[in-house]
C-alpha cells in the first residue's frame, strides 16, 4: 500500500491537494493513508479475517478494488490519537467536499460501509470494476493510457496537447468555451475563442470537463 500520489491516476493527483486545502480551510485536517495497491497487497488485505489474523477490511481480491487501478484513496483525520474519531462527522464532512470533485464515498455504501474511502466516480459505475476490466483488461493496461510515462530506455512518450478549442475532442469543446466565457480559462487572451491558444494536455481537458460536470465552477 502506498501513500505516494504519483502512483495514482492523474485526475486524483490534481484533485487530492485541492480537497486537502479546502478541508483545511474548513477545519478538517486530512491525511491520505492509502492509495495504489499491488496484487500482493490487495490479496494480503483480503486474507485478513479469513486466512490471516485480523479483522476483515476489504470484500474483494485483486483486481476488483479501485485501489488496484489507482483511482481511489483512503484518508483519516491528521491529528495524532484522533485519526478515526468520527464524533463530529469528520468523514462525512470531508466526503461532502470531495463529492464536488467527482468522487464517490464509501460511507454511502450499504453492504460494506467504508467511511475513510473515496474513489473516482467516472471509472467505477455501479461501484464495480466491471467496466474497467471489460475496457482495459488489467490495471497495467489502464495505467498505460495515463499520458506521459517513462520508457525502459529513459525516453519519454509524447503527450497529446490541444492548442485551441478546435483541436480539442468534441465532448470537451462546450466546456472549454463556457470556461472562457466565465473568465476561468484565459489562454493567450485572443478575443476569438476558437483560435485562442490554450495548450492543454488530454488529462487537463478531461479534468476540466469532469469538474464542470461536478458543478465545481458553478457560482455560489
Amino acid at each position: 500500500m502506498s501513500r505516494d500520489l504519483a502512483q495514482l491516476h492523474p485526475l486524483l493527483r490534481w484533485i487530492i491537494p485541492e480537497i486537502i486545502e479546502r478541508c483545511r480551510a474548513a477545519g478538517l485536517p486530512v491525511l491520505v493513508t492509502d492509495g495504489f495497491r499491488t496484487q500482493g497487497e490487495q490479496d494480503a488485505l483480503y486474507a485478513r479475517g479469513r486466512t490471516a489474523p485480523g479483522g476483515i477490511v476489504t470484500q474483494v481480491r485483486w483486481p476488483n478494488s479501485a485501489h488496484c487501478w489507482g483511482i481511489a484513496f483512503d484518508y483519516c483525520r491528521n491529528v495524532k490519537g484522533r485519526e478515526y474519531d468520527d464524533s463530529d462527522n469528520f468523514f462525512g464532512r470531508v466526503a461532502a467536499i470531495a463529492k464536488g470533485y467527482g468522487l464517490d464515498w464509501g460511507g454511502d455504501w450499504t453492504r460494506f460501509v467504508d467511511k475513510p474511502h473515496l474513489q473516482l466516480r467516472e471509472f467505477m459505475p455501479g461501484n464495480s470494476t466491471t467496466w474497467l476490466l471489460r475496457t482495459y483488461g488489467t490495471p497495467e493496461a489502464f495505467r498505460a493510457t495515463w499520458g506521459a510515462s517513462q520508457k525502459t530506455g529513459g525516453e519519454v512518450e509524447t503527450v497529446e496537447r490541444y492548442r485551441t478549442v478546435l483541436d480539442a475532442p468534441d465532448y470537451a469543446r462546450g466546456t472549454l468555451l463556457r470556461l472562457m466565457e466565465a473568465g476561468i480559462l484565459l489562454g493567450d487572451g485572443n478575443v476569438d475563442q476558437y483560435h485562442r491558444v490554450i495548450d492543454l494536455s488530454e488529462d487537463q481537458v478531461r479534468i476540466l470537463v469532469m469538474l464542470e460536470r461536478a458543478g465545481v465552477f458553478e457560482e455560489k
